[in-house]
C-alpha cells in the first residue's frame, strides 16, 4: 500500500510523527507543510496514494466534504488543536484536546494510534516512550510528567538539527536503543540556551491595543516559544503577546487570559488557548518595501 504522510514542518510535534512512522512502515513517503499548503497537498495527492496522513493540520470545510463524499475510506486526519474540534464531525478526522486531564499532541496522538493498530517493538521501547513524552510535554505545556528542563531540550536539539536530521537522530536513537539524549547533545543544549537567552533579553516590545485587549507585539525570526514564554511572564500585565515572524508566521502566546484559537481564528489561524498561529499575508514584504521605499516599482 501506498501511502503518504503530510505532518506540520514547524516544531517537533508534527516531525517527530515521520520517526513513528519510519518505525512501523517499511516504505511511505512525507510531506513537512505549513497550515496554508495542507489543502494543495492533500487535493494533488488523493490518487497518487492509497493512504493519506494527516498530522498536526487540518483542511478547510470544502475540501473535507469532497474527501466525505468520495475518498473518506484513504484519508486519516489526526489533530490536536482546540481551534480544530468542529472538524470532528468528519468520519475520518480525529481531532482530541485532551483525554482525562491530560492534553495531547500530534505526536502523542499517532503513537496512540500506532500501538494499537500495529504490532511493533521498537514502539514499546522506553526511548520512544520517552520521546513520545517530551515532544507532548513540551508542545502542550503540560508538565505534570516531565520537567520543563528536560522536555525544552527536545526543541533545542530540534532547532540545532533542522527538520530532517533531527528525523534521522531520533529514529537511529530508537533504532540502536540508544540515550534519548548523548553527551554531545547536552553540550550542544548548553550553548544553545545562552545563545538563545541573549536572544530574547534583547528583543524590544511594543505595546498595543486591540479590541480592548493589552497587547504587546514583538517581531522575532527565531526561538517564538522561548521568547513569548519569557514575554508574557516578564510583562505579566499584557492580555497577550503577538510575534511577527515576516518570512513565516503569525504567533500568538498567553498565560490563561484570552483564548487565542479565537483570536487567532480570526487571521485565518488556529491553536490552543495559549499558544496559536495564523499566517502572514501574502503581499505583507511587499507592502513593507513600497513603505520604506516609496519610489519602487515591484515587478
Amino acid at each position: 500500500m501506498k501511502k503518504l504522510i503530510i505532518s506540520h514542518k514547524a516544531d517537533p510535534d508534527g516531525v517527530t510523527v515521520i520517526v513513528l512512522a519510519k518505525l512501523v512502515f517499511k516504505e511511505f513517503d512525507y510531506i513537512l507543510a505549513d497550515v496554508l499548503e495542507t489543502d494543495n497537498y492533500v487535493r494533488d495527492n488523493l490518487d497518487k496514494y492509497d493512504f493519506i496522513y494527516v498530522t498536526d493540520l487540518n483542511i478547510s470545510e470544502e475540501l473535507a466534504n469532497e474527501i466525505e463524499k468520495n475518498y473518506s475510506k484513504k484519508v486519516k486526519i489526526i489533530d490536536h488543536h482546540l481551534s480544530n474540534i468542529c472538524m470532528n464531525k468528519y468520519s475520518f478526522i480525529d481531532v482530541v484536546d485532551k483525554n482525562d486531564s491530560e492534553k495531547e499532541s500530534a505526536t502523542s496522538l499517532f503513537y496512540k494510534y500506532l500501538i494499537k493498530n500495529y504490532n511493533n517493538e521498537f514502539l514499546n521501547q522506553y526511548n520512544t516512550k520517552l520521546l513520545v513524552e517530551h515532544v507532548r510535554t513540551m508542545d502542550t505545556y503540560d508538565f505534570s510528567k516531565t520537567s520543563k528542563e528536560e522536555a525544552n531540550n527536545i526543541v533545542v536539539l530540534f532547532k540545532i538539527y533542522g527538520k530532517e536530521l533531527f528525523i534521522d537522530k531520533f529514529y537511529n536513537v530508537i533504532i540502536n536503543d540508544n540515550e534519548l539524549y548523548s553527551r554531545e547533545d547536552y553540550n550542544l543544549i548548553e550553548l544553545e540556551k545562552l545563545r538563545i537567552k541573549r536572544y530574547i533579553e534583547e528583543k524590544e516590545i511594543i505595546e498595543i491595543l486591540i479590541d480592548n485587549k493589552k497587547v504587546g507585539v514583538v517581531f522575532a525570526e527565531q526561538n517564538i516559544s522561548e521568547l513569548g514564554n519569557y514575554l508574557i511572564n516578564k510583562y505579566d500585565y499584557l492580555d497577550y503577546v503577538i510575534l511577527i515572524n515576516v518570512d513565516k508566521s503569525i504567533s500568538y502566546r498567553g498565560n490563561d487570559k484570552v483564548d487565542l484559537s479565537v483570536i487567532a481564528k480570526k487571521y485565518n489561524g488556529g491553536g490552543h488557548f495559549n499558544a496559536s498561529g495564523s499566517p502572514i499575508p501574502i503581499d505583507l514584504k511587499e507592502k513593507i518595501i513600497k513603505e520604506i521605499f516609496k519610489d519602487a516599482f515591484i515587478s
